[in-house]
């Protein structure tokens, strides 16, 4: 396995992120078997509605397949002027089509992060949403974001927690020692632990929001769609690695009813400009 792809742009934008599938079943999961009934994407559209005036030029960077947007079509204010950035153009087909007749008020551009086609002080609102950890230069992305903002407009950036899904790792571990740090490895380079102080190089004001959520996991096939739609793929490859993880996972669904997973997730909203 590269140790390096979760933070390989080539890699991300030709087969981890060519197009929507991979992401797919891993918000699936979530979906099906989150124990916070009340949606994510709804969760950060209400911070969104609250923050934003209402006419607003908002820019999501990393907005993948346009879940925030599908989810919220009809409660996008008249007077909002919206952006949908991403380096994958496979990202962006699957987002329109996903969003249906609501993307034709939206505009949608291909870009990277760390330099974007936009210029000073444009937005009013930046989203930059469980999309910081995979990018190589960080410092410059966030630098990014504070310089297409307005001086007195918002960044929000969700991220995970580093415990993050660690009971899947963990069961991983069985099978394949130190799988574990894999699934560390996801999270560690933008977290809800370290998030605030790489926001802070940039921004005057940073405060962090939690979502409580986690999952119970009463069936055997979303989680082996989820494990496979990652790089940990590479190293449960083996048909009889892959087997043996479905009979760990299935032995503890039976037992105990349900598999139990953590989630740690929130959004970090970032004001002002550090000096």
């Amino acid at each position: 396995m590269n140790p390096d792809a979760f933070n390989d742009s080539e890699y991300l934008r030709t087969q981890q992120y060519a197009n929507s599938g991979n992401l797919g079943a891993r918000i699936a999961l979530h979906e099906r078997f989150s124990t916070n009934t009340y949606d994510l994407h709804h969760w950060l559209f209400d911070l969104l509605l609250a923050t934003a005036p209402k006419a607003a030029q908002v820019l999501e960077v990393g907005s993948g397949r346009g879940d925030l947007w599908a989810k919220n079509a009809n409660r996008i204010p008249a007077g909002w002027q919206v952006t949908l950035s991403d380096f994958s153009e496979g990202m962006l087909a699957d987002a329109r089509a996903q969003i249906g007749v609501a993307s034709e008020r939206l505009r949608f551009e291909v870009a990277d992060a760390q330099k974007l086609p936009f210029e000073d002080g444009r937005f009013d609102v930046v989203l930059a949403h469980f999309m910081l950890y995979h990018v190589p230069d960080r410092a410059q992305a966030i630098a990014e974001l504070r310089r297409v903002l307005k001086p007195e407009g918002v960044c929000f950036a969700a991220t995970l927690g580093q415990q993050h899904m660690r009971e899947l790792f963990e069961a991983g571990a069985k099978i394949v020692p130190g799988m574990e740090l894999i699934g560390q490895q996801n999270t560690r380079t933008f977290s809800l632990e370290n998030g605030a102080e790489q926001l802070a190089e940039s921004f005057a004001e940073v405060q962090c929001i939690d979502y409580a959520s986690d999952l119970r996991v009463t069936e055997i096939e979303p989680i082996m769609d989820y494990v496979q739609s990652m790089e940990i793929v590479r190293v449960l490859g083996k048909p009889e690695l892959i087997d043996a993880f479905r009979e760990e996972i299935s032995g503890r669904i039976g037992s105990e009813g349900a598999f139990f997973i953590r989630k740690q997730s929130g959004v970090f909203v970032a004001r002002g400009t550090r000096n």
